[in-house]
């Protein structure tokens, strides 16, 4: 059962941006650039059938290129953080 949600990718420059400030934390497993991106909805645990409906759909989803700032940095998680962001 795949676990699903919804993202825009970033650009290649920025990500490369993002990924010079990676360091620092003992035991941290950091994603590669080409996998950073904007998460819009987490959809959640879903079965492949429907996984593979939404993918359809949303690949038919056409919209205009948009503006981002990012303002600093951000953690979530339990009292451990599981993760890090940009926002």
């Amino acid at each position: 059962m795949p676990r699903l949600f919804t993202a825009v990718e970033i650009p290649a420059d920025i990500a490369f941006s993002l990924s010079l400030l990676r360091g620092g934390l003992p035991g941290a497993r950091w994603v590669d650039p080409e996998n950073y991106h904007v998460t819009l909805r987490f959809i959640g645990y879903i079965d492949d059938r429907t996984a593979d409906e939404v993918a359809t759909h949303l690949a038919r989803v056409k919209r205009p290129a948009f503006q981002l700032q990012l303002d600093g940095l951000g953690a979530f998680g339990s009292r451990k953080p599981h993760a890090i962001f940009a926002g």
